[in-house]
């Protein structure tokens, strides 16, 4: 009897092996799972497109700060620049060929010179506006990068004083 038993045991182990596969059960729980874990990582993931769109902005008023600088160490005055004039030839010869910004400059009286740089689209893209500008006084410069707190289509213009330019409020200076 244990002989028979023991092959009737085999075959009826042979013959489950053809109906392998997942429960419904099992699919649903995976299919949860992975929804969770999409729920979670969606909003980072959109954040870190959102800053990378941010370095078109921070390297543009940069640039402009670094060629207005250059510009009115050689002619003795800064020069106003339009969006148009920033992607084409200009006086100080910077060429910014932006996706998501548009840049700005206005110089002040030869003493200092502010600069912008907004994304008309920012709630769908997740930018900050940037601003920045150049002082002189007495044969020192000083320069200013900021970024303002909020996401935000609209720059702050820093606050120029005498050889000096500071960040307006609720825009934070960068290094």
């Amino acid at each position: 009897m244990n002989s028979q038993f023991l092959a009737k045991l085999l075959q009826q182990l042979r013959s489950k092996k053809g109906d392998k596969g997942f429960t419904l059960i099992e699919l649903l729980v995976v299919v949860i799972i992975v929804g969770i874990l999409a729920a979670v990582a969606l909003p980072n993931l959109l954040g870190q497109v959102g800053k990378g769109r941010e370095v078109e902005g921070k390297n543009g008023v940069g640039s402009i700060n670094r060629a207005q600088q250059a510009y009115h160490y050689e002619a003795q005055n800064f020069v106003t620049l339009s969006n148009t004039e920033t992607t084409a030839s200009n006086a100080i010869g910077v060429i910014i060929k932006p996706k998501y910004y548009s840049f700005a400059s206005t110089a002040n009286a030869g003493a200092s010179v502010t600069v912008t740089g907004e994304d008309a689209n920012s709630a769908n893209n997740g930018t900050r506006a940037y601003s920045g500008g150049v002082a002189f006084d007495s044969g020192a410069y000083d320069t200013a990068l900021c970024q303002t707190v909020a996401k935000s289509t609209t720059a702050i213009a820093p606050t120029v004083g005498t050889g000096t330019i500071d960040c307006a409020a609720n825009s934070i200076e960068l290094k």
